[in-house]
């Protein structure tokens, strides 16, 4: 029998723990939602890793911040974000894993993109301080047929995949 959401904690953390862990991705929302970059960033250690959706690797607070001012400013400017944390995990009573679901809803967009629907996973240590990100690592959510989608486009020849990119940029 799979271990619950309760028992794979327990008894390494306490209550508080958890609240405090949980809490990391949601006010790192709550940040992004109002394009405070300090605040996304302020979870994260001085000295943090963040691997961004698409490869990009930020090198503590400062730099984390500076990337997330950028964005703010220009491309997912009035973004919204929706997190779900699908759990909280000890490996020690100084370290934890948290793992969160989010959903971007753009600028001007009433629903979710589900091109854009990501996963976190999180590896936080405790310090002096309270509980501090040393390393996030943002992931697209794909499904199966989605990637499937994506293999067959990256199978097509030259002239096909041109083919299509214009029928999408008309579209677009």
């Amino acid at each position: 029998m799979p271990s619950s959401f309760a028992d794979r904690r327990r008894p390494l953390l306490k209550e508080a723990d958890v609240a405090a862990l949980t809490n990391i991705p949601l006010l790192m929302a709550e940040a992004w939602n109002r394009c405070d970059a300090e605040g996304f960033a302020a979870p994260f250690s001085r000295t943090a890793d963040f691997i961004a959706f698409e490869g990009t690797h930020l090198s503590g607070r400062e730099e984390i911040a500076a990337f997330h001012r950028q964005i703010f400013a220009t491309l997912v400017r009035d973004s919204r974000l929706e997190v779900t944390v699908r759990f909280v995990r000890s490996l020690r009573t100084d370290v934890a894993v948290v793992h969160s679901a989010v959903r971007v809803t753009l600028a001007g967009h009433e629903q979710p993109s589900p091109g854009r629907t990501s996963m976190q996973l999180f590896t936080v240590l405790r310090r002096a301080v309270g509980w501090r990100v040393e390393a996030m690592e943002n992931a697209r959510q794909l499904t199966l047929e989605r990637q499937a989608t994506l293999d067959a486009y990256d199978d097509l020849t030259h002239e096909a995949r041109h083919s299509v990119d214009t029928l999408l940029t008309v579209a677009g």
